[in-house]
């Protein structure tokens, strides 16, 4: 428990907080206390200057007696009741005082005061304050008079750290327990502010102990960073759990689409392998096995062209496309096939649309999409494959007027090895959409399907960086195939 509290962040915050509260508490006090010191003193040494340089000009003006005159009118002030009074001659001897009823000393020539600050030559009054004892100080303040005399005035006032005392304890008693307030307020605070931190920590720890994905971090109230934070998080979390998801799937598609072929591979082998099997037989269930093997091959190969693209690390051979080339190559590959369907396959390019792509991959991409539009067309149907320039794009669509695709698989249909309902009855992997998609993104541009106003539906593939019309001359650039089927 104790190891716990003292690992807790919010413990050691508000132990900072108020260890940082009396940091400031303490010079607040010490600036504080050497203020009021400062003004105590400076106020009193005014008063006794004041004094000495009012009595300096009586007695420049009227001698001993006027300035006996003075002190006796005042002697009732609590001001000057308190003064000590004396006037030292030149040759150090004692000319007049005054001395307070209250002071025990009562010899004013053994009352010991500073002298002058060595000699007596000048006008201005100097003022020191020297101890007297333990609790009580002098301050006496000095004035050279004329004929080489000096008058000397002091007051018996408390010690500065006798006085202040109190202030003293008062402090360190009201300073600790403000301390141990700051601690426990601060220690609240911080508890309270870092609990979303401490429901980041609960979460993952249900994650992990029970693999249950779902598990989100509750979002507090009031926004913030902290606010901020928990709701990345939560991004992260479902983005994961998303991924999580698609991988399982994944996975249970490639098991159940290679389960097939590789069933078909066994099988085929087991009978070669049989002595009494005819040759001919062996040959043909050879050419099977080679078939199942090439399938599956492809798959496999099909499968790391789209991690490579997903990955940023595809290779592309990048030069000038005309996107109408690219779609008059994949007509030419399956005019026979949309032949033998009945199916009319039209090419929509007015003129040519330049763009920086591989035409080898880009080809492949636009014969999936055609392959994936006649496979799904029905007999007697249509299939266009448009060109155009927007802006800076290049934008190549392929419409159909097939089933579509239903509003709420648009989204799913681009995963690996995902297929719709209508298309396990055809044969394939369900990769070629997510070929496309690879392929596109790593050009940095986008795929999208879209529903036909009638009926069908239409992939809209859109490329940034469209180039200028590209002369005649420039012709010969390289266009690459048209792509290979899926």
């Amino acid at each position: 428990m104790l190891e716990r509290l003292r690992q807790s962040l919010a413990v050691r915050l508000g132990v900072l907080y108020a260890l940082v509260f009396a940091l400031i508490a303490a010079a607040v006090f010490t600036l504080l206390y050497w203020v009021l010191a400062g003004a105590l003193e400076s106020r009193e040494r005014a008063a006794v200057e004041r004094k000495a340089e009012d009595y300096a000009e009586v007695f420049q003006e009227g001698g001993p007696a006027a300035l006996r005159t003075r002190i006796a009118e005042e002697a009732n002030s609590p001001e000057v009741s308190s003064l000590f009074v004396r006037i030292i001659g030149g040759d150090g001897a004692l000319t007049f005082s005054r001395v307070p009823p209250d002071w025990i000393q009562t010899q004013a020539q053994q009352i010991v005061v500073p002298d002058g600050w060595g000699g007596w030559q000048t006008q201005a009054v100097r003022s020191v304050r020297i101890p007297r004892d333990a609790e009580k100080d002098f301050t006496v303040a000095s004035r050279p008079l004329a004929g080489g005399q000096l008058l000397q005035v002091a007051r018996s006032t408390d010690n500065r750290a006798v006085l202040l005392a109190p202030l003293r304890r008062h402090f360190f008693t009201v300073g600790a327990g403000a301390m141990l307030v700051a601690a426990f307020a601060g220690g609240l605070l911080v508890w309270r502010v870092t609990r979303p931190i401490r429901q980041v920590g609960e979460t993952a720890r249900r994650i992990v102990a029970t693999g249950d994905l779902t598990a989100r971090v509750p979002v507090p109230a009031g926004g913030g960073e902290l606010a901020d934070l928990v709701l990345q998080l939560n991004t992260v979390l479902t983005q994961n759990a998303t991924l999580i998801g698609a991988m399982r799937e994944t996975l249970d598609n490639l098991a159940h689409d290679l389960r097939t072929p590789l069933a078909r591979l066994r099988g085929t082998a087991d009978y070669a392998l049989q002595s009494q099997a005819d040759p001919a037989a062996v040959r043909e269930a050879l050419a099977d096995c080679l078939e199942e093997s090439e399938r599956v091959l492809l798959l496999l190969e099909t499968l790391l062209d789209v991690s490579a693209a997903e990955t940023g690390v595809l290779p592309l051979r990048r030069a000038p496309v005309d996107l109408r080339s690219v779609l008059s190559g994949a007509i030419n590959l399956y005019r026979e096939v949309a032949e033998e369907k009945g199916i009319r396959v039209d090419l929509d390019a007015p003129e040519a649309v330049w763009v920086d792509a591989d035409a080898l991959r880009l080809g492949q991409a636009v014969a999936n999409l055609l392959d994936n539009a006649i496979k799904y067309t029905p007999a007697g149907g249509w299939v266009t494959l448009a060109a155009r320039r927007d802006a800076a794009q290049g934008i190549l669509t392929v419409s159909d007027s097939g089933p579509g695709v239903p509003p709420d698989e648009r989204d799913k249909i681009w995963r690996r090895l995902y297929r719709t309902d209508a298309s396990r009855t055809q044969r394939g992997f369900g990769l070629g959409l997510s070929v496309v998609k690879a392929i596109v993104e790593a050009h940095q541009g986008t795929v999208g399907v879209e529903a036909v106003a009638a009926a069908g539906a239409r992939f809209v593939v859109r490329l940034p960086g469209a180039l200028e019309p590209i002369t005649p001359a420039s012709d010969k650039a390289p266009l690459g195939d048209a792509g290979v089927p899926r």
